[in-house]
């Protein structure tokens, strides 16, 4: 410790030193620096090791009076509204074991600082998946992940992060310790605090463990690769797919902004306003066949420019390409806005085209990409603070139309503290009562929920 570290912070750190041990607690500038989060250096940061010990430094947080920041991969600290105050991180890569795999029953408990790449590699020892895959995957922690409520192409197929997580264990504001949830899917009696945590975003509690729900790998999987010269006749064969009996599990759309990396993947390329349509399909050799053949048909009805069709490891190393775009795109340009547009499914069409007409009008670079069985279309948008700034006005008022909203998930800091963030909602004020309820000393997360201050 240094001679500027005031009495009462040398206590704090001595009793984060006895909880998880003397070398898994960092101090100084030059150790806390790497978890500088919307303009603040942590004072400390500290790596518990099982859940017991998160629950002891959250109860020494309150006794000190000190602010908490939960941490896993680090990949979503900044979205959502500023922090207020930062004190301490806490950070749970050290929590990364698969604490119980139940093979026959399709369930796996796993601490929440297992990354989801490192899971989904050892699952597949067993033949198993756990089909949540945000764009972040190889990075991203499974506590973060349901904690920021992370979603990813698989949606359309195998549901929202809420379907697929049946049991948490969670460290309350106040240190203690409480399971919701269990093995099996119904499993709750009373209110189901399981949903209630999942983007919660660390304010209402750290999530340590969670019970999640397993599906066996496919037989086969595929990925066809359909190139539009015109976004009408992809959105219209996304229609003809959602209203046919036909399963894709993924159908994802990227326009030549976002997509020059996926097409060079695939060896081809994307002119200007054409826009490339990923349709996946998985299951057994057969349903594949009939699925390809279906689609492609499809494709060609809508005036598809080329159809490529991809297996093994061509398919994955191009669905992977595709799934760091968002990285991609975001570390162009230390300038780059990122939103998310979320409207009904048969406005995505629409909110595109205004999104397109829009930035033109700004003169705002833009590029898109969309999961287009769930209405989420996500921007990058690339320019000066004060012209960012004043299109997302115009963008929340475009999806506000359409019977949607836009929010701002990630942006330069002199940008998410000039604009509001979330979009407007009538149930802030129960929110920030749950908040003070639950957390009445301000320990977890402060400023991560809206309205400030909580």
């Amino acid at each position: 410790m240094t001679n500027t570290v005031s009495p009462e912070k040398q206590a704090f750190y001595q009793k984060l030193g006895e909880i998880a041990g003397a070398k898994n607690v960092r101090t100084g500038e030059k150790a806390t620096t790497p978890y500088m989060i919307d303009g603040f250096t942590p004072q400390a940061v500290v790596f518990p090791a099982s859940t017991e010990q998160v629950a002891s430094i959250i109860k020494a947080a309150n006794e000190s009076r000190k602010t908490l920041i939960p941490w896993g991969g680090g990949s979503r600290q900044e979205t959502g509204p500023c922090l207020e105050a930062v004190d301490t991180v806490v950070c749970l890569k050290n929590m990364n074991r698969v604490v119980e795999l139940d093979a026959g029953n399709f369930t796996v408990q796993v601490q929440a600082g297992m990354v989801n790449g490192e899971l989904q590699k050892q699952l597949a020892k067993t033949n198993l998946s756990f089909p949540l895959e945000p764009f972040y995957a190889e990075s991203s922690t499974i506590g973060g992940e349901i904690a920021t409520n992370a979603n990813g192409p698989g949606r359309i197929m195998y549901g929202a992060t809420r379907d697929l997580i049946l049991g948490v264990t969670v460290v309350t504001p106040t240190g203690d310790i409480i399971h919701t949830g269990g093995k099996t899917m119904k499993n709750v009696a009373g209110f189901d605090l399981c949903r209630m945590y999942i983007g919660s975003w660390g304010t209402l509690g750290v999530i340590t463990e969670a019970v999640l729900r397993l599906f066996p790998l496919p037989e086969v999987s595929i990925g066809l690769y359909i190139t539009f010269t015109s976004p009408e006749d992809a959105f219209r064969l996304v229609g003809q797919l959602l209203n046919s009996p036909l399963t894709p599990t993924a159908i994802e759309l990227v326009d030549s902004v976002a997509g020059h990396n996926v097409a060079d993947a695939i060896g081809s390329s994307l002119n200007d306003d054409e826009v490339l349509l990923i349709v996946n399909s998985e299951g057994t050799k057969g349903d594949v066949a009939r699925h390809r053949k279906d689609i492609v048909s499809l494709a060609e009805a809508n005036k598809a420019k080329s159809t490529l069709t991809l297996e093994d490891e061509k398919a994955s190393h191009a669905w992977k390409t595709y799934r760091g775009v968002h990285e991609a795109m975001l570390g162009a340009d230390s300038s780059t806005l990122q939103g998310k547009a979320s409207v009904p499914i048969s406005k995505l069409g629409d909110m595109f085209r205004q999104l397109k007409k829009i930035s033109a009008s700004h003169g705002v670079q833009t590029g898109m990409t969309a999961h287009c069985g769930n209405g989420i279309l996500y921007t990058y948008l690339t320019d000066k603070p004060e012209k960012l700034v004043n299109i997302t006005g115009v963008l929340k008022n475009a999806a506000a139309g359409l019977g949607g909203f836009f929010l701002v998930e990630s942006a330069p800091l002199s940008i998410r503290k000039e604009v509001a963030v979330l979009p407007p909602r009538n149930d802030y004020q129960l929110m920030r009562r749950l908040k003070t309820e639950f957390d009445p000393k301000k320990i977890l997360n402060p400023g991560r929920l809206v309205g400030g201050s909580f």
